[in-house]
């Protein structure tokens, strides 16, 4: 019986939640095994560790393309991979696995330079990032044509482990409205939040790192007023093609040869159809423009539809970039600050921190050590702590679960795995 367990390279640069995958039985889909009703968990079975699975059956080329690695740089990523294996399987709360089975295997992250990034390097100018996957497999067993059969597969909770990547798709990455969707390596800073089995949680995540603080530079109040003014701007510019389009049509309606064009195709489709009373038909085509006209002389007014609507958006533009014309050259270098609860754009955006405001920041790409070969993991995140680690959340089922596989397992793997191997790992 086949199960697929893999996450996709591209699943790297996905939502958190969506880069923490459960495991899909897909047997019980299949109809190749009984229902889970009769299965029967064994939580004191002994488990194994399997063979780590090699990256090329793991993840697609994709990532290695994006991030312009070849195909030796990547082996020699693996290895590095196969080092960090070997680590954890020596964590003692994991080492010999009882209620579960191990499966591990690596990934390679996709790249994509942001629109809006300015300093971000081009391919194949940064450390390759990757992925390494946990996973703690229950063991069970069925009945199948009279027979026992024991299984340690199944949906678990994936701790993930994140190498080189330190942009916001790593965190729980907050939405920035102000910014619409613009395509920004941007980003409201992780927050410290103490320590989980001796690392720093910084959101939803711990860290390893040289200086975990240093893994972001400062985004200035210039840039981040930039983007509030390039959406903006976005959305003016979405306003104009309708108003455009919407004044063109209103020319076209108000064209006394359209309209006799109209009235003539209704008297000869009345006059083929042979209608009762083809006048009514005919004025009936004569009012169904006439209000057309009228939707289109609201929609292209100051007062009301996409008329109203362009000049808001232009006003709001307006707003921003009055204001960055008034900042002093002092304030445009400010470091930036968001509280997103502020009722205006001077309150969200702000230089003076708050309790309620994150700073705004970038990915520091000059963290990396660039004299280092690109396969050299120098960053290591731990991501989906929330999930697992937190269990005074009565209501976290999974963080809670009594099954000593999935989160009980990811626990035991990062409180007991040995830290300082893992620093020593790193360079």
């Amino acid at each position: 019986m086949t199960i697929w367990r893999r996450l996709q390279s591209s699943a790297m640069h996905q939502p958190l939640l969506q880069r923490s995958l459960g495991v899909l039985l897909l047997a019980c889909l299949c109809g190749s095994i009984p229902a889970w009703s009769q299965t029967r968990s064994l939580p004191d079975a002994p488990g194994t560790w399997k063979p780590w699975k090699p990256l090329s059956t793991a993840t697609g080329a994709s990532g290695a393309k994006e991030q312009a690695a070849t195909p030796a740089l990547v082996k020699v990523f693996e290895s590095e991979l196969l080092a960090f294996n070997a680590i954890l399987r020596r964590a003692t709360g994991v080492a010999s696995p009882v209620g579960f089975s191990v499966e591990t295997w690596g990934s390679v992250a996709g790249y994509k330079v942001s629109e809006h990034a300015p300093g971000q390097p081009a391919a194949g100018k940064l450390p390759i990032a990757g992925g390494f996957t946990f996973g703690a497999f229950p063991i069970f067993e069925y009945q199948k044509n009279g027979k026992t059969v024991r299984e340690d597969t199944g949906e678990t909770a994936l701790q993930q482990f994140l190498v080189n990547q330190i942009d916001g798709a790593a965190f729980d990455r907050a939405a920035m409205p102000d910014w619409g969707s613009l395509d920004t390596d941007a980003f409201q800073k992780p927050m410290p939040q103490g320590q989980v089995a001796g690392l720093p949680r910084y959101g939803d995540a711990l860290i390893i790192a040289r200086d975990p603080a240093a893994l972001w530079t400062p985004l200035t109040q210039r840039a981040a007023l930039d983007l509030v003014a390039k959406a903006r701007q976005v959305v003016v510019q979405e306003f104009e093609t309708s108003l455009a389009s919407y004044t063109d049509r209103l020319a076209v309606v108000r064209d006394p040869a359209y309209r006799a064009k109209r009235v003539k195709e209704a008297q000869e489709a009345a006059a083929m159809g042979k209608m009762p009373n083809p006048q009514a038909f005919v004025k009936q085509i004569e009012d169904s423009i006439g209000v057309e006209e009228a939707s289109l002389v609201k929609e292209v007014g100051p007062a009301t539809g996409t008329g109203k609507s362009l000049a808001d958006a232009k006003r709001s533009l307006s707003e921003v970039t009055d204001w960055i014309a008034k900042l002093s050259a002092a304030e445009q270098a400010a470091p930036s600050c968001y509280a997103e609860k502020g009722a205006t754009l001077r309150a969200r955006f702000t230089t003076v921190a708050t309790a309620g405001c994150r700073p705004l920041v970038r990915p520091n790409y000059a963290y990396f050590n660039a004299a280092l070969p690109r396969s050299t993991p120098q960053v290591l995140i731990i991501t989906g702590i929330k999930r697992c680690f937190d269990t005074a959340d009565k209501y976290n089922n999974e963080a809670n679960s009594p099954s000593p596989s999935g989160c009980r397992a990811n626990r035991a793997l990062v409180e007991t795995m040995d830290k300082d191997a893992i620093r020593a790992w790193l360079r």
